[in-house]
């Protein structure tokens, strides 16, 4: 039985079943080169293998093998939709809910405690490469992404500064039945989903230039991402993404659903959620 079998039978039953598609996709990190503070971060890279399922514009993604740490470990899962995403921990019986605009509050907590961040040379650039590689039974065009900017961090007397490049490359497709989702849309974005939050000017610029990929899904991506803290400190990492078994079936409605005994834990440093329930949304079966 699947991982996501297992889970619906220790529900005890399904509310139904809806038409969806499910699908596979195996997350790799490694290091290239690094040294000093930023090489440390680059040898802390992880990668993973999940079970997806998607229907009625919600979708669910279990951790099979590998880890995202301190994220996600096997065992844990996502659920997802537009506009955010739901860790959730059954061995806790926890979930933390990350929204599309959750850097941004992160920055005006920031901004309060007088720290300033601020960006500079910002360049995002998409080309198309046309025509490419048959991924899970579906013909892809290749596009390439490029994205820089230079971030300095200012408190009192202390200023950190640090520039970035990361060079992705996707291949993507029109798959019926898996619109666009923040899971697919987000790999190889440059520091993911939370950094293109992190910036308006930049989430809007890479928003703009992801537009032209249309509804398509990236069915493969690669990222070669360098940061550069300064002398002596630089590291240069590699992400690969690809999902494969790409099959239309009956999605367990249950699967989609957050558990009514799960309590919310706040993202690390983030305040508790001021909403009364702040998972009642996935409390509820998908629309």
């Amino acid at each position: 039985m699947s991982q996501s079998g297992q889970a619906f039978a220790q529900r005890g039953g399904s509310a139904g079943t809806i038409p969806g598609v499910a699908y596979t996709i195996r997350v790799t990190s490694q290091p290239r080169s690094g040294n000093g503070l930023a090489g440390a971060a680059a040898d802390a890279a992880q990668s993973y293998v999940g079970h997806a399922v998607f229907a009625a514009n919600r979708g669910r993604l279990d951790i099979v093998e590998g880890a995202a740490e301190p994220t996600l470990s096997a065992g844990d899962y996502i659920l997802f939709d537009t506009t955010a995403l739901v860790v959730v921990h059954p061995q806790t019986r926890e979930f933390t809910i990350v929204r599309r605009d959750s850097s941004l509050n992160d920055l005006d907590r920031l901004n309060a405690l007088g720290v300033t961040v601020t960006l500079s040379d910002v360049k995002v650039q998409l080309d198309s490469l046309g025509p490419s590689d048959t991924i899970a039974g579906f013909p892809t065009t290749h596009y390439r992404m490029t994205t820089a900017f230079n971030m300095s961090v200012e408190a009192a007397a202390m200023m950190q500064r640090m520039g970035t490049e990361a060079v992705t490359d996707y291949w993507v497709a029109v798959v019926p039945g898996l619109p666009n989702n923040p899971l697919l849309r987000a790999n190889g974005i440059p520091g993911g989903a939370g950094m293109t939050g992190l910036f308006r000017d930049l989430e809007r610029r890479v928003d703009s230039a992801s537009a032209r990929m249309g509804k398509a899904v990236t069915l493969r991506s690669k990222t070669v991402s360098r940061l550069i803290e300064g002398p002596g400190s630089s590291a240069t990492v590699e992400q690969t993404s690809e999902v494969s078994d790409v099959v239309r079936r009956l999605v367990d409605e249950d699967l989609l659903i957050l558990p009514p005994d799960y309590k919310y834990r706040p993202p690390p440093g983030a305040t508790a959620d001021t909403v009364l329930d702040a998972g009642a949304k996935w409390r509820r079966p998908p629309r």
